[in-house]
């Protein structure tokens, strides 16, 4: 006889001690989200565009998000993540919520967890030690892509699914939450790279004429 799971994620025989359900529903947690993130992005925005503008502005504004994103809402899950099923507060029921689209994160402590772990303890440790613009806009955008990349790999390359088979889950919660720190350091990284060659080529042209 099949035993009812006590908890929405899959697999069903997942055994998450404690566990409590959200007291918030999916769409009142989307609006604290987004309402966080206009109000950060506002913020910055009003501070920094007296200094730069354009694309110099977003891509300022980009970082100041995923430092802020870093250091709170994923440093909340690396300090929390061992307890996060038993906790009843509004940081820990986004994660629950977003754990229905990779259940991994309701597993703390067992070995299908650890590289989730590490990716971001590290995407936190890239971000916080950037110091020379360009080269550490592209550290930290090579580093985001290369987390993504493994993070959709391991989910893809697993034996047993971790996301709930709704399709708003896989597409919108798994892929759409994801996507953006693929595509977005893509298009930074590119374009450290194109500027620091368009300078080295300049800084080899000065030489050439000094020489000369």
């Amino acid at each position: 006889m099949d035993v009812e799971a006590s908890h929405p994620y899959v697999p069903e025989w997942l055994d998450l001690a404690g566990y409590v359900a959200p007291e918030h529903g999916a769409l009142e947690l989307c609006a604290i989200m987004g309402t966080a993130v206009v109000l950060v992005l506002a913020l910055a925005c009003t501070v920094l565009r007296r200094r730069v503008r354009g694309t110099e502005l977003a891509a300022a504004l980009w970082f100041v998000l995923c430092g802020t994103m870093h250091c709170t809402f994923e440093l909340y899950f690396v300090l929390h993540y061992r307890g996060l099923a038993a906790r009843r507060d509004v940081v820990a029921s986004m994660w629950k919520e977003y754990a229905k689209s990779d259940s991994r994160y309701m597993q703390g402590g067992t070995g299908n967890f650890a590289p989730v772990l590490a990716q971001e303890a590290s995407t936190v440790f890239v971000t916080r030690r950037s110091a020379v613009r360009e080269l550490s806009q592209l550290a930290a955008s090579v580093m985001h892509m290369q987390s993504v990349l493994l993070y959709f790999g391991a989910e893809l390359l697993a034996r047993e699914p971790s996301c709930r088979p709704e399709p708003q889950y896989f597409y919108m919660y798994f892929v759409g939450a994801n996507l953006p720190w693929l595509v977005v350091p893509l298009v930074l990284a590119t374009s450290s790279v194109t500027r620091m060659r368009a300078q080295m080529a300049i800084a080899r042209a000065a030489e050439k004429t000094h020489t000369l």
